[in-house]
Formats: C-alpha cells, sequence, structure tokens
C-alpha cells in the first residue's frame, strides 16, 4: 500500500517560523553590501530553462523528512525518499510517463503504478512574486546563508493566493479549513529559492516545515528502476 507524503510533508501542513539566528530583520549588513540585490530585479532574470535541485524537508506534525533530486521548469521527473519516526522508509521515482514505489524492508520490491494525478515536484518560485507585492515590510533584508548572498522574503499568504503555485498545498490545507499561512523565503542573485520556511496553525497547534534547496545543474535523466529486483 503507498502512503503517500511527499506531497503531504514538503505541501501538507506546511509551515515555519524563521530559522533561529537567521531572523535577518534589517536592511544588509556593511559585509553584505558588495553582494546585495534587487529581490524584484532578480525574479525578472530568473532562468526558465530545466534544471535540477536537490532539497531537503524537515519539520511537519508527522515528523516525516523528506530528501530529493528533482528537475523543474519541465514536465516533472525526480527521485525521492522519505523517512519516518518509526525508520520506516519509502522511496519513489518518478518517470515522464510512471511513478515507481518500494518500502525498505526484506521482500521491498519496485512496483510501477500511474503517474500521480499532480506533480510531486517541490518548487516555490511562484510565490516570490506573491512576497514581493506585499510592499517594504516583507522585504527583511540581505542575509548570507551557507556562503551564498540570499534575499529574505516574509509574509503571510491567504490559501487561495497559492493554488495555483502548488496545488498539492492548497488541496491539504484546504481541507482542513486553514485560511492562510506565514511564508519566509530566502532567494539568490539569479531568482532561485535556497531556503523556505512555512508556518501554519493545524488543529490549533502551530506547526513548522523547512525547506533547503542546493546543487542546482542541469537537468538530469531518472530511469524507471527493475521491477524485478528488490
Amino acid at each position: 500500500m503507498r502512503r503517500r507524503i511527499p506531497t503531504a510533508v514538503a505541501a501538507s501542513a506546511a509551515a515555519l517560523a524563521v530559522l533561529t539566528g537567521c531572523s535577518g530583520t534589517g536592511g544588509s549588513s556593511p559585509a553584505a553590501a558588495p553582494d546585495a540585490f534587487d529581490p524584484a530585479q532578480a525574479v525578472t532574470k530568473a532562468g526558465k530553462d530545466p534544471y535540477a535541485v536537490s532539497v531537503a524537508v524537515t519539520g511537519g506534525p508527522s515528523g516525516t523528512s523528506l530528501t530529493a533530486r528533482q528537475n523543474l521548469n519541465t514536465v516533472y521527473t525526480g527521485h525521492r525518499e522519505q523517512k519516518a519516526p518509526d525508520g520506516s522508509t519509502l522511496e519513489f521515482v518518478d518517470t515522464a510517463d510512471a511513478e515507481y514505489v518500494r518500502g525498505h524492508d526484506a521482500t521491498g520490491k519496485w512496483l510501477r503504478t500511474p503517474r500521480p494525478a499532480g506533480p510531486a515536484q517541490i518548487d516555490f518560485t511562484g510565490f516570490t512574486p506573491l512576497l514581493l507585492a506585499q510592499g517594504p515590510a516583507a522585504r527583511k533584508g540581505m542575509e548570507h546563508r551557507d556562503g551564498v548572498p540570499v534575499f529574505h522574503l516574509s509574509g503571510h499568504l491567504d490559501l487561495e493566493q497559492g493554488a495555483g503555485v502548488l496545488p498539492a498545498l492548497y488541496q491539504t490545507l484546504k481541507s482542513k479549513g486553514v485560511p492562510g499561512f506565514d511564508l519566509d523565503q530566502w532567494i539568490d542573485a539569479q531568482g532561485r529559492t535556497r531556503y523556505v520556511e512555512q508556518g501554519v496553525v493545524l488543529d490549533g497547534a502551530r506547526t513548522v516545515v523547512r525547506y533547503v534547496f542546493s546543487d542546482f545543474g542541469p537537468a538530469e535523466t531518472f530511469a524507471a528502476p527493475d521491477t524485478n529486483v528488490a
């Protein structure tokens, strides 16, 4: 049986507060000035060519973590692995015409299934213009994270605003009656999302999910695994 949560961990109950020590509550520091850039201009320069990126997702009410390598700006393909707090693991490979899944146990083999109706991709690019539209208050300033100059944007979005950006997130939160969520996003000078923190209240409790994007490169090929081999 498929326990499908990459979009449930990566997009369900999405939510976070700012990372400790990375609040970025002001303008550019003197050290950051040489690398400073206008986030609105960065967005206009964002490339439209297909590319591959790794993403790590942690947090959320279930405590399940997710790592993935995915192609964006094209038909979604990729490989992802989710780990539950009890140690169980599910692994997925999405090709252009199917999705493959397996559990990591003594008899686990790859199972070929139809591609899901909604893509499992994790892409926050569409949220950047929504935050910029909130004006100066959303611009928290330049920071350096992992040696990369990034601009920190922060705001609260109504759920309907995210309907066309991450449909799986939208459907999950709508089903739970969530009206909106907090979003912190860090973008680089190429307009690419580097970090995301989302915060939302579910069942009376605030839950947090963190996303880290890294290893940007050319689009990759994800081959179908052998369904006869565990």
